[in-house]
C-alpha cells in the first residue's frame, strides 16, 4: 500500500482502460506466465528504451528508481525483441515504449540491453484480487443486421515496411473528402503511436486491441487473435463509419497475422488490401499470398514506393499500381478502390 500511496507511479498506455479507483492493494508477484497482468517495476537501469508512453500517449522520460505501472505480455518484434510475459525472479525488462513488461528472451542484434525493472508487485482490488487488463475489456454488441462499413486492410511484408503510414494517408485522403473514416489496429504490441497517428489523420474513432484487454496479441489462441478482430469490428460498426481502416502488424506470414489472413469469416469482412514492402520482390510475393488466399489487392506502398525504379518493379510484377505518400494523399488510392468497385 506505501508504494501506491507515496510514490508517483508513471501509468504507461497499456493501462489506458484501467480504472485506478479499483486499485487498492498490492500482491506479491508471481512466477507463471500470466499476459495481462498488471504490475509495478521500478527501474534499476535505463537501457534501450528511455521513455515510455503515459496512457495519452506522451512520451515520459525515465530515470533510475521511477516506478511504473505496466503490463506483462509476449513481445514478438523482428526488429526489436522478443519478450515472455513471466516475471521468474526479482528483476525484468521494459519489452516496449507502451509499457508491456516481461522477460527478453531474444532479440536483434542491433538492439541495446533492455531497461531493466525491479518487480515491486501486483496491484490488487479491494478483495485482493491481482488486476488483469481483461478486466477492463470492451464487451461491444454485435449487431449483425448492421450495414458493414466498406474496409480497407493494410499489411505488409514485415515490421517497418511503411504499413502505418500507409493506412494514415489512406485515412487523411478519406476524411478529407468528407468520408467517415474509423480505424483500427488488430495484432501487435500496445504503442498509442500507431493509432495516434490515424486519429491525427482524421479517424473520428480509433481503437486497437489493448481496447479488448490484451497487451499484445504475440501466443494468443487462434480464437482470441479472432475475437479481438470480431470486437473491435462491432464496436466501430456502432459507431457508423462509411469506411474502416484496418492495419495489422508485422509481415502476413507472422503466426497471428496469418490467423486473421487465412479465416474465411475474417476475409469476407474486407473489401480492399494494400500491401506494404520494402522491396520489389517482397511485394510480388506477398501480393501473390494474398491473391491465392483470396483478397481484393488493389495497390502496393510502403517504404519500396520512395523509388520511382522500386515503383516500377512493382508495377511490372504485380500489375497493381504502386502508391507513394503523395499519391495516396493526392486521390490514387481512391481512384484504384473506385476501379475495384470499393468506392
Amino acid at each position: 500500500m506505501e508504494i501506491l500511496e507515496k510514490s508517483k507511479i508513471k501509468w504507461t498506455y497499456v493501462t489506458h482502460a484501467v480504472d485506478r479507483a479499483v486499485v487498492t492493494g498490492l500482491a506479491p508477484m508471481s512466477a507463471k506466465t500470466d499476459p495481462g497482468a498488471l504490475v509495478l517495476g521500478r527501474v534499476r537501469q535505463v537501457g534501450k528504451h528511455k521513455e515510455i508512453e503515459g496512457v495519452d500517449g506522451r512520451r515520459v522520460t525515465l530515470f533510475p528508481g521511477d516506478v511504473i505501472a505496466g503490463v506483462l505480455g509476449h513481445r514478438y518484434a523482428t526488429d526489436q525483441y522478443e519478450g515472455e510475459a513471466v516475471a521468474r525472479g526479482p528483476l525484468g525488462h521494459l519489452l516496449g515504449i507502451g509499457g508491456v513488461c516481461g522477460e527478453v528472451v531474444g532479440r536483434n542484434e542491433k538492439m541495446p540491453d533492455p531497461t531493466v525493472l525491479e518487480w515491486v508487485g501486483r496491484p490488487t482490488d479491494a478483495k485482493g484480487s491481482p488486476l488483469n487488463l481483461r478486466r477492463f475489456a470492451i464487451r461491444p454488441w454485435r449487431d449483425v443486421s448492421s450495414p458493414r462499413p466498406r474496409t480497407l486492410l493494410v499489411v505488409g511484408a514485415s515490421m517497418n515496411a511503411g504499413k502505418t503510414t500507409t493506412a494514415a494517408q489512406a485515412i487523411r485522403h478519406l476524411s478529407g473528402q468528407n468520408r467517415r473514416v474509423a480505424a483500427a489496429k488488430l495484432t501487435g504490441t500496445a504503442c498509442r503511436k500507431d493509432p495516434g497517428m490515424m486519429e491525427d489523420a482524421g479517424a473520428f474513432r480509433v481503437l486497437d486491441f489493448t481496447h479488448c484487454g490484451v497487451p499484445s496479441t504475440a501466443h494468443l489462441p487462434a480464437e482470441d487473435v479472432l475475437e479481438i478482430a470480431r470486437d473491435l469490428l462491432a464496436a466501430l460498426q456502432a459507431a457508423q463509419p462509411e469506411f474502416l481502416v484496418y492495419e495489422i502488424a508485422d509481415g502476413i506470414f507472422q503466426r497471428e497475422t496469418r490467423i486473421l489472413l487465412e479465416d474465411a469469416g475474417f476475409r469476407e469482412t474486407i473489401d480492399a488490401v494494400v500491401y506494404a514492402a520494402p522491396e520489389s520482390p517482397s511485394c510480388e510475393s506477398g501480393v501473390r499470398v494474398l491473391r491465392e488466399w483470396g483478397y481484393n489487392v488493389v495497390a502496393a506502398a510502403g517504404l519500396v514506393a520512395n523509388s520511382p525504379l522500386g515503383m516500377a518493379e512493382v508495377e511490372k510484377v504485380t500489375g497493381l499500381p504502386c502508391l507513394n505518400g503523395e499519391m495516396i494523399l493526392g486521390g490514387a488510392l481512391m481512384d484504384a478502390l473506385r476501379q475495384a468497385s470499393v468506392a
